[in-house]
């Protein structure tokens, strides 16, 4: 599935499976993959009363938090079999997953319609689309989170991912959201840093980072083959967040701890961020197997969703300004 994904540039969808334990489909574990858990939302619109029972669960046998998202598991309201018309007993991965691959369908469409200023061209859907790390990281910085220290305590990180997708958090956020669609290229060691603005007032800075890796030795550890790490830095210069630090026990980052040497994900997500210039490094760490093929050398290309800014730019030039490119 690595290499398929990676090849075909298809962003791909696959159920977590129904054991309720690790015991998963064997697709579900594939870094480029977007796995999907479930979720028992008992027909209702709150959230808060949600919970986890029945559906497959992470970490991979190397620790990467899947499932990536998570839908709904019970009560979908859907098309039956033969003349039966509608029916409400659908459910599952395999019901929660084709929820999460129809939120992708509107982002694409909104993708097309230039919502997050990409500007694409006048081509149809299909043919502007994003890549599809660009695609995984906007579907999981506009998710909607459960919170397991407070209303949700069975939907752990490994149980639901980074959340549930929403269509509708994907456009409200949109003026404030800068995407990188894969146009930055590192080798080795080299990095990228970018300067962005948090304005006063800001209720969250949500930064993620997913690239895609080849595939592995399947009995290996870790199963990544290369390494990305991200890093943010606060306006104050000496307080640092590294992707996923903390994000396996609350919903929000917490600060130090190390780079994260496992997942193809990353993300630092930062609660009433202080407002001023925050600094984004995106380094290639380890580039052990080519990804850019476009070019001659080794390399790596990324994607990069940053929700919570009215300026970016990568230390020179403006790149984005108040949702648009400027």
């Amino acid at each position: 599935m690595d290499d398929i994904i990676w090849q075909s540039d298809f962003t791909i969808f696959q159920s977590q499976s129904n054991s309720g334990t690790q015991d998963s489909r064997p697709q579900a574990w594939a870094k480029n993959v977007v796995a999907v858990g479930g979720a028992r939302h008992l027909n209702n619109t709150d959230p808060t009363d949600d919970y986890w029972s029945g559906a497959s669960i992470g970490p991979a046998a190397d620790g990467r938090i899947k499932p990536d998202l998570t839908f709904f598991y019970d009560s979908i309201f859907t098309t039956g079999d033969g003349s039966s018309g509608y029916t409400s007993t659908f459910g599952g991965t395999s019901g929660a997953t084709p929820m999460a691959a129809g939120t992708s369908g509107l982002l694409f469409q909104m993708w097309q319609d230039n919502v997050w200023g990409t500007a694409p061209g006048a081509g149809t859907v299909f043919e502007e689309r994003p890549h599809f790390t660009t695609m995984k990281a906007l579907l999981i910085n506009t998710a909607t989170q459960y919170d397991w220290n407070t209303t949700n305590p069975t939907l752990t990180r490994v149980r639901q991912g980074w959340g549930y997708p929403s269509a509708r958090s994907a456009y409200d956020r949109a003026a404030r959201t800068f995407v990188l669609d894969e146009t930055s290229v590192l080798e080795v060691m080299e990095k990228d840093i970018y300067i962005v603005t948090v304005p006063p007032m800001q209720d969250a800075l949500k930064v993620t980072m997913v690239y895609a890796d080849r595939a592995g030795n399947p009995g290996s550890l870790p199963h990544r083959i290369n390494d990305v790490t991200l890093k943010v830095t606060a306006p104050d210069g000496t307080t640092e967040y590294w992707g996923n630090n903390g994000l396996e026990s609350g919903i929000w980052s917490t600060s130090g701890g190390s780079a994260d040497t496992i997942n193809t994900v990353e993300n630092v997500f930062i609660q009433n961020p202080t407002p001023g210039v925050w600094t984004i490094e995106v380094e290639a760490v380890e580039v052990n197997m080519d990804v850019h093929i476009e070019t001659p050398q080794d390399d790596q290309d990324y994607a990069l969703v940053v929700y919570g800014v009215t300026d970016f730019s990568d230390g020179g030039s403006a790149i984005f300004s108040d949702g648009f490119e400027s």
